[in-house]
C-alpha cells in the first residue's frame, strides 16, 4: 500500500484512462488545497442538526418505516447560502458535507482527517467514518463535533478537512458494487441507514416482545 504525494495525486486527477482517474471537484484554489500528501476539502452548504428534546432515545430496532419517520422527526436541515454561517456550540453534533464531489477508482482508498488549525479550536470532522472505500463516488459526510469550550462559526467554503489517498491492489468489489453500500452516489446529506443493516433485521424479532413473552417488568 502506497501513500500518494501531491504529484501522484495530480497525475491521477489527469489520468487518461477513466478507470484510473481520481475525481475531486471543484478544486477552487490548487495552491491552497494541495498539500504534500493530501488535498484539502471544503465545507458545503448543507448542515443537519438533531432535535434531542423530542426523543427519550432512538430505537434502532424499530420497523423500517417507523425508523425512517423517527429520523425525519429527529433531524433538522439547514441549507445555507455561500454567505451564510452555521454556529456549532460546545458539545454539539451536526452532519455536514464536502463542497467537493469525489470519485475514487478501484485501486485507491482514501482517509479523511481534520485540519490542525480547526482541531486546535476543538473541531472534530468525523467521529468514526474517516475511511473512504475504493470505488466510492459522491460527497463525503462530515460528522462535526465541537469538543472545545467556545462556539465555532462555520462558513461554506472553509477548508476544514483533508483527504489522503492510498494505492492498493485493485479491489474486485468497489464501493459502488458492494451489497451493503448505503451512502455513495449522491451529492447531498444522507441520514444514517442503520435500519437496512442485516444484523438489525436479525435482532428485531429477537428483541420484540409479544403478549406471550415475559418482559423484564414481569420478573
Amino acid at each position: 500500500m502506497r501513500l500518494l504525494n501531491e504529484v501522484q495525486i495530480f497525475e491521477r486527477l489527469c489520468a487518461e484512462e477513466e478507470k484510473d482517474r481520481l475525481i475531486v471537484t471543484p478544486i477552487i484554489d490548487a495552491r491552497q488545497q494541495f498539500q504534500p500528501a493530501s488535498v484539502d476539502l471544503r465545507l458545503g452548504t448543507e448542515f443537519r442538526t438533531f432535535r434531542i428534546t423530542r426523543f427519550e432515545f432512538l430505537d434502532i430496532l424499530q420497523d423500517t418505516e417507523k425508523a425512517k419517520l423517527a429520523l425525519q422527526e429527529y433531524a433538522e436541515d439547514h441549507e445555507l447560502t455561500y454567505k451564510g454561517k452555521f454556529v456549532l456550540h460546545p458539545g454539539d453534533f451536526a452532519l455536514a458535507m464536502t463542497l467537493e464531489y469525489i470519485r475514487l477508482p478501484a485501486d485507491l482508498a482514501g482517509r479523511l482527517e481534520g485540519k490542525s488549525t480547526w482541531g486546535r479550536l476543538g473541531l472534530q470532522v468525523h467521529s468514526t467514518a474517516g475511511f473512504v472505500d475504493p470505488g466510492f463516488e459522491g460527497c463525503l459526510t462530515f460528522e462535526l463535533i465541537n469538543a472545545g469550550k467556545v462556539p465555532i462559526p462555520l462558513y461554506p467554503g472553509l477548508r476544514v478537512a483533508q483527504i489522503c489517498f492510498y494505492e492498493i491492489e485493485e479491489t474486485g468489489i468497489p464501493y459502488s458494487k458492494k451489497v451493503s453500500s448505503l451512502y455513495g452516489g449522491r451529492p447531498n446529506l444522507i441520514d444514517s441507514r442503520f435500519y437496512t443493516m442485516k444484523e438489525v433485521e436479525f435482532l428485531r424479532p429477537l428483541h420484540r416482545t409479544t403478549p406471550d413473552q415475559p418482559t423484564d417488568k414481569d420478573h
